[in-house]
């Protein structure tokens, strides 16, 4: 069994996604109108998520269980990590939801998705074949997943969870991990549970 596995190491300022770093690098990544769509996407991800309620009856567990074989398999554990982590893998998929089809990204093809390895094939996708699902341009990518950090460190580091326990390349295995989920259940026409908007509206 491949874990899911992180993309790369992050030095520590990498790590260390402050909004003063994330703008930084967004100037020097993108022009400003490629800065404010991404921006754009994460915004329409975070309503999206505010919707979301449950992934649908086959990639909920399905995530749950990669995301507590990634905690096992890199010595994390923790309600405030399994918070963030989860935090991460659902915005992946509120990010596939928003932008498959305005950008038009490939999908899957549902042959490739063996009932009885599910598992696998999602690691395989999330790690070394993310390119096949997600076609934007790395720089645009690179960016996305900037902001992804900044927001989970802002919103879950803590004196009990440091901010370089949240690292850019962990952040990102989940949010691969998540993207890889929504495109299993367009391809297997699998439904997440959603509330309706005023509903949604309420809880933000």
């Amino acid at each position: 069994m491949r874990p899911l596995r992180a993309t790369r190491t992050s030095s520590p300022r990498e790590r260390r996604q402050s909004g003063r770093l994330t703008k930084r690098e967004l100037r020097q990544l993108l022009s400003g109108p490629g800065r404010k769509w991404i921006k754009g996407v994460w915004a329409a991800a975070e309503q999206y998520t505010l919707r979301l309620s449950r992934l649908s009856p086959v990639t909920s567990p399905l995530g749950t269980r990669l995301m507590e074989e990634y905690m096992a398999e890199h010595n994390l554990s923790g309600e405030e990590m399994h918070r963030a982590l989860f935090l991460a893998l659902v915005a992946g998929y509120s990010t596939r939801a928003v932008l498959a089809g305005p950008t038009e990204q490939p999908g899957l093809d549902a042959s490739s998705l063996p009932p009885d390895d599910l598992d696998e094939r999602t690691r395989t996708i999330a790690n070394d074949e993310f390119e096949s699902v997600m076609k934007l341009p790395p720089e645009v990518w690179k960016g996305y997943v900037a902001i992804a950090t900044m927001t989970v460190q802002g919103k879950h580091a803590s004196a009990t969870l440091p901010w370089y326990r949240l690292g850019r390349s962990r952040i990102e295995a989940m949010i691969r991990c998540g993207y890889v989920l929504r495109c299993i259940d367009e391809t297997l026409d699998a439904e997440p549970v959603l509330t309706d908007v005023s509903e949604a509206a309420s809880r933000g």
